[in-house]
């Protein structure tokens, strides 16, 4: 997580409630798709079908026979799980007990997108990249993963459909993905977790009927990575917000990212371990070894990276502090946004 890495983790904890909790992923699987089946809830999620993934509204019921019957690709991702009846049987903190994004303000915790995924056998989902880090729990099925390096690959020709403009399908080729230097690929089965670096594209193919659940995330131990990625090439959730109401979101994440760490200190031990707290300084030295000079200059300047950097131990740039006037501003104006869910 610290070095940007992805990796799969078997035996993480099944992000599992109530009747379900406790049994095997596969298992799970069946009995989540049982009880969307069973939901009584009239609301209509969105999910893409067909080739041409055409957008359509279904029930929960009609998702789970869809799955059922996997005659036609189809592919949900936009079916959010905190704060709606699908938390009786999914436990969100599970799997993301150490994401700052909840504990951040109202905006800022929108940006976790808690869901459910779910896929037909030959879905693919084009390539793409996602401004946090992201985390995926299989319970059923199997997904091949191809990632690169968002910018190495643009260099080489290969596109990404949330960072160019796209006409149909996003440019890709295996012969120039093979020779990328970044190039990663991953299959995810029942019972594993992927954690997945939001620097990396990645093309996804269901290759088995697939049901898990993914989120993403600000973890202390990629916070320093994350705002200078967003710093540097600007976060996708700009992108479309031509009214500006998330023009403070990279602030406040910093902000709480800075709460966060001063509170661990004074903190018990399986406090600082749930939130990672102690790899603070490591991410720190590998931050530093990963970035040249000039540009940790640059963000050095920016005050919502320095607010952060402030608190954590390393060898920062040795320049008069430039942050102190926002640390003031930024939790005067986020204090009673995250009043609900801060750091209490």
């Amino acid at each position: 997580m610290l070095e940007g890495k992805p990796i799969i983790v078997t035996g993480f904890p099944s992000p599992l409630r109530g009747r379900l909790h406790g049994r095997p992923p596969a298992e799970a699987g069946r009995a989540l798709v049982d009880w969307l089946a069973a939901c009584r809830s009239r609301e209509r999620f969105r999910i893409y079908t067909g080739p041409a993934s055409v957008r359509r509204k279904m029930t929960l019921p009609q998702i789970a026979a869809k799955w059922r019957e996997n005659r036609t690709r189809f592919g949900v991702t936009d079916l959010h799980i905190r704060g709606t009846v699908m938390e009786d049987v999914i436990a969100p903190d599970v799997l993301s007990g150490f994401n700052l994004l909840p504990h951040s303000t109202a905006g800022a915790g929108e940006q976790e997108m808690f869901s459910f995924i779910i896929s037909s056998r030959g879905r693919v989902t084009d390539s793409h990249s996602d401004d946090p880090d992201s985390s995926n729990f299989c319970f059923a099925g199997r997904k091949l993963w191809l990632a690169w390096d968002t910018y190495e690959g643009a260099r080489h020709g290969l596109q990404d459909v949330e960072r160019t403009p796209v006409t149909g399908k996003a440019r890709f080729d295996m012969e120039t993905w093979l020779s990328l230097r970044s190039a990663r690929w991953f299959i995810v089965g029942p019972g594993e977790t992927l954690f997945l670096p939001g620097h990396l594209t990645h093309k996804v193919v269901t290759l088995e009927p697939y049901i898990g659940v993914g989120s993403f995330y600000v973890a202390l131990p990629n916070c320093l990575r994350l705002l200078a990625h967003w710093i540097v090439r600007g976060p996708l959730w700009s992108k479309r917000d031509t009214a500006g109401e998330r023009d403070e979101l990279v602030g406040e994440i910093a902000q709480s990212a800075r709460d966060a760490i001063l509170h661990l200190r004074r903190a018990p031990l399986k406090e600082r371990q749930q939130w990672g707290y102690d790899f603070l300084e490591r991410s720190a030295e590998a931050f530093l070894k990963a970035w040249p000079a000039a540009r940790l200059r640059q963000l050095w300047t920016d005050p919502r990276f320095r607010a952060v950097a402030d608190v954590i131990a390393a060898r920062w740039p040795s320049s008069p502090s430039a942050s102190d006037h926002f640390h003031r501003r930024a939790t005067a104006a986020t204090r009673e946004a995250r009043d609900a869910a801060g750091w209490r």
